[in-house]
């Protein structure tokens, strides 16, 4: 079999596996069934083959990853058990946050990291996430800006910008084995930080940033100081493929709990809430506060400020506003500037890059600003 073969194989297990869950509630023989394509799926060496063709294509060149893969097929066929496999010391280092503080970012390795993939692909093909998720399949960061211009009907509008404090550090790790989307072994031996070792190792590129967002949250008083460094990865650990996809299925059930007439958007821990009026967006950080303070995989702690619509907000690089006779605006965050700055002015500036990144990292706004930053740099662009 070729790789292509074994990833058709591994999508048509999927589509079963998705097929199954829609009729698992409430029966037990339907839910026999999709236990057994689970166990198919975790247990398929063509399956498992093609996870490390794709974590090997991510990681190395075409060619590399060709290479690898072609080895792999020549040696005999060992399917990997999730219930038996020994894990590694899990190597991590920290990576400055855009607020303030720091993430512990993990690498696994290559077999661990298998696991994580396929316990994403199970929670994706199990779960519907509602429309106010954006972190999913199909669901990129520039289609929830979307969503918000358009929720952007009135400047008299509110708007709440939350972002949860150390979300994933912060989870319990014990709600995961109440999601029924993995096997208990699989979360146990894989996805629990509690069965892990975890070994320190700085990075480089990363050590001027950590030094920077030290000193800016001591001096904004932010909790921050040597044991935050030493303390190991906790909750769900960033860099694992799966953490995103648990996170976002923990923050399906909040527009419940915000009230009505608000319209929820979430991106892994950011999060904006859009209100008629300032005193419904006033009762709806409220209620995101004990919500999210009661939450069954938390407590969460969050940073949040309320502004009128017509101000401009960040979320996710952007900024928006919504101005009165107008459209809602989309437009560049500061930090985007900065890069893009940095890159015309370089020495030797790239332009044919440059245009391509603009376009991929910002595709949202609209490009006549994109013409008048590029016009005042006394730059051309096609």
């Amino acid at each position: 079999m070729t790789v292509c073969d074994h990833r058709r194989f591994r999508r048509r297990l999927l589509k079963q596996i998705a097929r199954r869950s829609t009729g698992a509630q409430g029966s037990e023989i339907a839910r026999g069934l999709l236990n057994r394509e689970v166990e198919r799926y975790l247990a398929a060496h063509a399956v498992q083959s093609a996870v490390r063709y794709d974590i090997w294509l991510k990681e190395f060149k075409k060619e590399d990853a060709d290479k690898r893969w072609a080895s792999a097929q020549q040696q005999p066929v060992v399917t990997y058990d999730y219930r038996r496999f020994r894990s590694s010391p899990v190597s991590y280092f920290h990576k400055a946050r855009t607020t303030a503080g720091v993430r512990k970012i993990c690498r696994f390795n290559e077999v661990e990291k298998m696991w994580h993939v396929m316990a994403r692909d199970l929670i994706v093909a199990q779960h519907q996430p509602r429309p106010h998720i954006g972190d999913w399949l199909d669901r990129g960061r520039d289609m929830q800006i979307d969503q918000i211009r358009s929720a952007l009907v009135s400047p008299r509008q509110a708007v709440v910008c939350a972002d949860i404090t150390r979300a994933f550090a912060s989870v319990n790790i014990d709600a995961v084995y109440e999601l029924h989307y993995l096997p208990e072994p699989l979360i146990r031996r894989a996805i629990d930080h509690r069965s892990h070792r975890f070994i320190r190792r700085e990075r480089s590129e990363y050590l001027r940033d950590i030094t920077i967002a030290a000193r800016n949250s001591v001096s904004h008083n932010n909790d921050y100081d040597d044991d935050v460094l030493e303390r190991s990865p906790s909750g769900l650990m960033e860099g694992s493929p799966a953490s995103n996809a648990i996170f976002s299925v923990l923050m399906d059930d909040l527009p419940d709990h915000v009230g009505e007439g608000i319209q929820s958007f979430v991106y892994c821990d950011n999060i904006i809430l859009i209100a008629p009026t300032m005193s419904c967006a006033q009762r709806a950080q409220e209620a995101l506060a004990r919500y999210l303070s009661g939450h069954r995989a938390g407590p969460f702690e969050m940073r949040s400020r309320i502004s009128p619509a017509y101000q401009r907000f960040e979320h996710l690089g952007y900024t928006l506003r919504r101005l009165p006779r107008l459209p809602a605006d989309v437009g560049i965050a500061t930090k985007g500037w900065i890069s893009l700055a940095e890159r015309l002015f370089a020495d030797q500036p790239d332009m044919d890059e440059t245009i391509r990144w603009l376009k991929a990292s910002y595709g949202q706004c609209f490009y006549s600003s994109f013409a008048e930053f590029l016009e005042l740099a006394g730059v051309q662009a096609a």
